[in-house]
């Protein structure tokens, strides 16, 4: 799974403010479980935000791709950041949590209220008691932004990509058929494929879904500072 995404991740979210990220997660944290110091990242990707929170967090993180937890690996190197392998629909570290959050829109990456209710369910199962999963994800408005006319391209210094993007509305799945050019040592650049499909989420949906689980839904808010209009939401284990 997104085994030539991870050779580029890094590349493409280079201009992502990970700092930002960081510091809404602890606001958040500071509002809603102050105590909390035990942490897992639930799809951290190549870990990013778990070198700036291990200096002050007890921190794991969790990610389906084995390509993205290498590179986290070399980042953690000579920190104690436990790194698992693992599906967020049905994770489990045999640790509980006071904070688990997955961000950069990664929930959207499940495809189906099954699946949204097995992320909750296994997020419930591995809090704490009063243990919060903080997650964002976008919206239809967001999509039709990010692609008009279905398509995505950005061209950089030494990196380029393309995205095409097809909507199944019977099946509600965004897929995206992506085309990244890296510029290797030759100056040439070489081409890498990945497909991606993604899920838009209603609040009602995930509403729903949080009470099947048995959390509790302490804040919804928008927010259109850290990566174009996404929706944050905090779920309690009470």
């Amino acid at each position: 799974m997104y085994k030539n995404f991870s050779k580029v991740y890094d590349k493409f979210m280079e201009i992502c403010d990970y700092n930002e990220w960081v510091s809404l997660l602890e606001s958040y944290i500071k509002d809603y479980n102050q105590s909390g110091n035990k942490i897992l990242d639930l799809g951290c990707g190549t870990g990013e935000t778990l070198v700036r929170l291990s200096e002050k967090y007890q921190c794991s993180g969790l990610d389906l791709s084995e390509g993205m937890l290498k590179k986290a690996k070399i980042k953690l190197k000579g920190k104690n950041v436990p790194l698992f392998l693992g599906d967020m629909r049905e994770f489990d570290t045999n640790e509980k949590y006071d904070v688990i959050y997955s961000f950069f829109d990664t929930v959207n990456h499940l495809t189906s209220l099954e699946d949204l209710n097995d992320l909750f369910n296994n997020v419930k199962n591995s809090l704490n008691e009063n243990g919060i999963y903080i997650f964002d994800v976008v919206d239809r408005e967001f999509m039709e932004k990010m692609f008009p006319n279905d398509i995505y391209a950005d061209s950089r210094k030494d990196f380029a990509m393309i995205w095409e993007h097809f909507y199944d509305e019977e099946e509600n799945l965004d897929q995206i058929e992506a085309s990244y050019f890296i510029k290797n040592k030759n100056g040439t650049y070489d081409r890498l494929n990945e497909f991606y499909e993604k899920r838009i989420f209603t609040y009602k949906e995930i509403e729903d879904c949080v009470k099947n689980s048995g959390l509790s839904l302490e804040k919804c808010e928008e927010n259109q500072d850290l990566a174009g209009k996404r929706y944050f939401y905090i779920l309690k284990n009470k």
